[in-house]
């Protein structure tokens, strides 16, 4: 936990953004307001909102005109993307970390999705599935060759995993990911998320919590794994199979989409 302590920040303007909810009639302000303050990460934000991925008719010039046409909790969650992906990676290979973030970009559009589908949109739901693996970032820059042959190990199930991750470094990567988030001042509620995504879903947890477990198991099940060679546990949860259906006449439109956000950063 000492050495995850001297790991870098997360870019303080993105964690900011965490603190204002989309909900105030100040929110379109307070948002436009960071990221003026940060001209690295708002000229990110426009490039990735004149993407093709997004469609927009019209050439997105400022941020404000970024917020309306993309949605404020979009923004949040492309801001997110865009910190983690510059995250500083010193020592580590793309090989190390290409799982995780493929994970973890199909967690958070997944976890979007069935976000959008509940009666009320899911405030955070992108970025809370974006950041559930924290932890295994975490763990890859502090203890880089014992944890990269951790991953490469064959386990049976989940739990075996979860088990020899304790054993190994004392906690797991849920935990590491959860005390880092704490660290950088996250809500609440997103720690808990991250912290507990691995854990069976129960009927009285919060919804984010709920979208963030089987989001991350939807993503194992559509080829996105966490561990290259451990079998996915079956994602069994109601959010999931609301999910299948409605993904049901286009499987391949979700993982088309995973791979085109990925290929943007």
């Amino acid at each position: 936990m000492g050495r995850l302590c001297n790991l870098p920040r997360l870019n303080p303007n993105a964690t900011r953004l965490l603190t204002v909810s989309v909900d105030v009639e100040t929110a379109l302000a307070e948002f436009e307001s960071i990221f003026n303050s940060d001209p690295s990460l708002a000229a990110e934000l426009l490039r990735l909102a004149n993407s093709v991925e997004f469609g927009l008719r019209a050439k997105v010039t400022n941020i404000r005109f970024a917020l309306v046409l993309l949605g404020m909790e979009r923004t949040r969650g492309l801001a997110f993307s865009i910190v983690m992906s510059r995250y500083p990676r010193k020592g580590l290979r793309k090989a190390d970390t290409q799982a995780f973030w493929l994970h973890s970009i199909a967690t958070a559009l997944i976890a979007e999705e069935m976000g959008s589908a509940l009666r009320a949109h899911t405030p955070m739901a992108y970025t809370a599935g974006l950041t559930h693996d924290l932890g295994r970032l975490g763990l890859l820059l502090t203890e880089h060759d014992p944890y990269v042959d951790y991953l490469s190990k064959q386990f049976q199930n989940p739990e075996e995993a979860h088990q020899l991750e304790r054993l190994r470094f004392g906690f797991t990567h849920g935990e590491a990911g959860a005390f880092l988030a704490q660290t950088w001042q996250f809500p609440p509620l997103l720690c808990d998320a991250i912290r507990r995504h691995h854990e069976a879903p129960e009927r009285d947890e919060d919804e984010l919590v709920r979208i963030t477990q089987a989001a991350c198991a939807m993503a194992c099940e559509m080829g996105f794994p966490e561990l290259p060679n451990c079998p996915a546990a079956p994602a069994d949860s109601p959010l999931a199979e609301a999910f299948r259906r409605r993904n049901a006449e286009a499987p391949e439109r979700m993982a088309e989409s995973i791979q085109k956000r990925v290929s943007l950063f």
